[in-house]
């Protein structure tokens, strides 16, 4: 017997343009940090083509429109903010493939995704996290987190496992801002 497996990936693309609490510290960490130091900028970490591969496979999925292709399903929409999935067979794994966008005005992809991305701007946001602790810092873009959520009745304790990637895309045309990827 073949023992299938979900791997669950998320990506959310966000597009510029709200007021967040978390944006002034956002800010304010651009300002502290020096320009143009790449120090930690390591694009040879021990993930990283794995990362660039899901990144590709993301970019792919996004030129789709979910909403006009029968493969992908609607997980929730909630104003600006949908979230999409699509299931792939990959040998014998299933791959399941969830896409959210999100339009929030007032803010960059940029400074959207660094709320995303940053472990203490995420505990102000996200309410279903019950504790994070960084493992690994694989560069300035990549991380790898254990993150243990709340308990949900009945349901016991769940905790994962992570590397967190975030990487700016090309400017498309008639865009004013670039896109970003998480």
């Amino acid at each position: 017997a073949v023992v299938q497996r979900r791997v669950r990936e998320a990506v959310v693309s966000t597009q510029s343009t709200g007021n967040l609490e978390c944006l002034e510290i956002v800010k304010k960490k651009k300002e502290d940090s020096s320009a143009g130091d790449n120090a930690g900028d390591k694009k040879n970490h021990r993930m990283y083509s794995q990362m660039q591969e899901l990144i590709n496979k993301y970019i792919e999925l996004s030129k789709q429109d979910p909403e006009a292709e029968p493969s992908w399903q609607v997980l929730s929409k909630s104003g600006e903010t949908k979230i999409y999935r699509k299931e792939e067979q990959k040998g014998d794994v299933l791959m399941d493939f969830l896409v959210a966008t999100t339009l929030v005005e007032g803010v960059t992809a940029a400074e959207m995704t660094e709320v995303f991305h940053s472990k203490e701007l995420k505990l102000k946001w996200d309410h279903t996290i019950e504790g994070d602790k960084l493992l690994e810092t694989l560069d300035d873009h990549c991380a790898v987190y254990h993150q243990i959520l709340k308990r949900v009745w009945p349901a016991a304790q769940r905790d994962i496992v992570y590397a967190s990637h975030k990487q700016q895309l090309d400017i498309q045309s008639g865009e004013e801002h670039p896109s970003w990827i998480v």
